[in-house]
């Protein structure tokens, strides 16, 4: 029977492939969005510098920023061999679409059952080596997790095929001749799997665009199906769930991450599920598919290891990127 053995939650920031001398430069799309969520409302720039102040402007020296890129990168290293050590023959990863591959859609939760999956360039680096590469899904498994989960009062999006990945498409001004991958997964793959992908089945969760983003309560519930539907799977293999994103962005909330972090430690899903979905929005909504990973290893008796939680900053007023880099490898 499959068995889950290994979970594990990380940030796919474009932060992460720059050089921290560029980060700042980042802070221009924050000051001119004029929804910016924050504390369970959005607000303006300059609203959220008045609430704020300049209290995060000592964390924007050259010398801050380079410390807190090395050890993101010392991080990611070390999700890097812990996925290694877990010997994982099948992997659920579980990230979004965010308007990469469906600019006139927003399926709530979607399941790939196609059988490959590809990366490489227009990808930027951080996200892919320098050349296509070609990765095998799973559709047997894929189909299967449909059924059961449409058994259990779920109704999916079958998704048989990649589009072709426009937003790669205009920002680098050309289009490869194969379906490049959203960045939520392509990161996963290059990343932490060094582009050495087992086969996997990508699910994709509406988590950015109202109305039909699943609430935490309904991601905690897809992930105790998971668990059982993976359980019941008859193949002898070891399966990690792997979520990809999060913690607080695009304004960074330490408070709220920290609070996230102690109740994804504990398996409090009652926590999780009473914060207010308006701390859920923009790309702090990607901590919704962690408490996935936290239902799928709990009966392992896993506990979570926290390698390094690096609060990111690119304004005076405290934007940026909470980045949490965290794993369950089961006992």
């Amino acid at each position: 029977m499959a068995q889950i053995v290994f979970g594990m939650a990380v940030p796919h920031s474009g932060m992460l492939g720059q050089a921290p001398e560029d980060w700042l430069n980042n802070g221009d799309r924050d000051r001119n969005n004029p929804e910016l969520w924050y504390r369970n409302r959005t607000w303006t720039y300059e609203a959220l510098e008045a609430e704020r102040g300049a209290a995060f402007a000592p964390f924007l020296t050259l010398e801050e920023r380079a410390d807190r890129a090395r050890r993101c990168r010392a991080a990611l290293d070390e999700m890097a061999k812990a996925y290694k050590r877990a010997k994982v023959d099948v992997a659920i990863v579980l990230g979004k679409d965010q308007k990469e591959i469906w600019p006139g859609q927003s399926p709530s939760i979607t399941i790939y059952t196609g059988e490959e999956v590809h990366n490489g360039p227009p990808q930027r680096p951080v996200y892919a080596p320098d050349h296509h590469v070609v990765h095998q899904a799973y559709p047997e498994l894929a189909t299967y997790l449909i059924r059961t989960f449409q058994e259990q009062n779920f109704d999916l999006n079958d998704l048989q095929q990649w589009p072709q990945n426009i937003w790669m498409e205009s920002r680098q001004g050309y289009a490869p001749d194969y379906p490049v991958v959203p960045h939520a997964y392509s990161f996963v793959y290059h990343q932490i799997m060094g582009d050495d992908v087992p086969r996997h089945v990508p699910v994709l969760f509406n988590l950015f665009y109202p109305p039909t983003q699943p609430s935490m309560a309904r991601c905690i519930e897809f992930g105790r199906v998971l668990r059982e539907a993976i359980a019941a799977w008859p193949e002898d293999v070891r399966v990690a769930v792997i979520a990809s994103g999060g913690l607080s962005h695009f304004v960074n909330d330490e408070t709220f991450d920290r609070d996230v972090m102690e109740k994804l430690a504990s398996y409090d899903y009652e926590g999780l599920a009473a914060i207010p979905n308006g701390y859920y929005q923009s790309g702090t909504s990607e901590v919704k598919i962690y408490s996935i990973v936290m239902m799928a290893l709990q009966h392992t008796g896993a506990k979570m290891t926290l390698v390094d939680y690096v609060p990111c900053w690119r304004t005076e007023a405290g934007t940026g990127e909470g980045m949490g880099f965290m794993y369950w490898l089961a006992e």
